[in-house]
């Protein structure tokens, strides 16, 4: 995917680090120049020094049309707007955000931020998925993170469609707590088949969200 980055400091390498080993084209945004320079020089990124709550640093760093907004800087506010701008002027239609004050993470999303978490792993793994698994399209911790809950939009090419939910391999502590297909809402069992476009509302205990995504997709996320 290409994705843009926008903030300083560790949670930026870290990012960087573990998205680039997945094989996706970065453009990092970042307003400390001696970070910028260390980091074109180190890791395979165009890297842009400059302001990125500003709407004209972000026109001119040519992200029209990435595919994912990712703003780590340590003022919510920055990067509340980073994100709005990024779905509303470039028309980046996926916006994430870490929030340094938890509560601030309901604000976001009703703004209409698709992801916004207090930790910037939790990000990073987030992404990953999606970068695999396209058809996330929301995930939000329950319980103080020990309960997650994820909504799946399930494409033709998931291993889950067609198939009962039986059959899935699903881990023990994940659970199809309902289906919603066209305008029906369905209570799913184990012989319940998913067909395409069907979307699956999860809950899962944290160590497994993972193993989840996988056995749905049929891939291996690491």
């Amino acid at each position: 995917m290409k994705i843009v980055i926008v903030g300083n400091g560790a949670k930026v390498n870290f990012l960087a680090d573990s998205l680039l080993k997945k094989g996706h084209k970065l453009v990092v945004i970042n307003n400390d120049l001696d970070e910028c320079e260390k980091l074109s020089q180190t890791k395979d990124v165009m890297v842009i020094h400059g302001e990125g709550s500003k709407k004209f640093i972000l026109e001119d760093a040519g992200v029209f049309g990435f595919d994912l907004m990712i703003a780590v800087k340590s003022n919510d506010p920055d990067n509340l707007v980073i994100c709005l701008l990024a779905k509303k002027i470039l028309g980046i239609k996926r916006a994430f955000a870490t929030v340094s004050n938890p509560r601030n993470v309901e604000v976001f999303k009703k703004l209409g931020i698709n992801t916004a978490v207090s930790a910037t792993f939790e990000l990073s793994s987030i992404i990953e998925q999606m970068a695999f698994a396209d058809q996330i399209i929301h995930y939000m911790p329950l319980e103080e993170e020990k309960l997650q809950l994820l909504e799946v939009v399930v494409d033709k090419n998931c291993k889950a469609c067609g198939s009962q939910i039986m059959d899935l391999g699903l881990p023990l502590d994940s659970i199809i707590g309902c289906i919603v297909r066209g305008n029906n809402t369905i209570v799913p069992n184990g012989r319940t088949e998913i067909h395409e476009g069907d979307k699956l509302m999860i809950f899962t205990n944290k160590s497994s969200h993972e193993a989840t995504l996988a056995a749905l997709t049929g891939g291996v996320l690491s």
